[in-house]
């Protein structure tokens, strides 16, 4: 009997934090997705065998409530896409404290010695060539 009660307490005690988790994340199913703020970009050539190739990226969070989201890449031959989203919920009321994020982007080893390549990324854009 013993065990039933302290069982019958403890769900008692889960229910209601799991309420209250739900209608959180039911606030937040709302969000607003956009490109972030590009401050930096910088290409990192690693020395492994083969070599590969790294794209660092500061991005800016324009409030408390904006957190990063996503970061798409795509590449045409010899230029790169990259695309750096930041979320936040719609309509939230948050603290105007501007703060950054930073990103490590590895573009893989497939180039091709002197040549040229070109990164985007969102509004930012650097190239670098190919040591030989």
């Amino acid at each position: 009997m013993k065990k039933v009660c302290y069982l019958f307490a403890a769900l008692l005690l889960v229910l209601p934090a799991t309420g209250c988790q739900e209608s959180v994340f039911e606030a937040f199913d709302d969000l607003e997705i956009k490109l972030a703020r590009i401050e930096d970009i910088s290409v990192m050539m690693l020395t492994y065998d083969p070599p590969q190739v790294q794209v660092y990226i500061k991005g800016g969070l324009a409030d408390s409530c904006t957190t990063f989201h996503d970061l798409k890449t795509e590449r045409s031959v010899s230029t790169f896409q990259i695309t750096v989203t930041v979320q936040r919920p719609r309509d939230a009321v948050c603290s105007q404290v501007f703060t950054t994020f930073e990103k490590f982007e590895n573009l893989g080893s497939d180039f091709a010695p002197g040549e040229t390549y070109t990164v985007h990324v969102n509004d930012k854009t650097t190239s670098f060539v190919m040591p030989q």
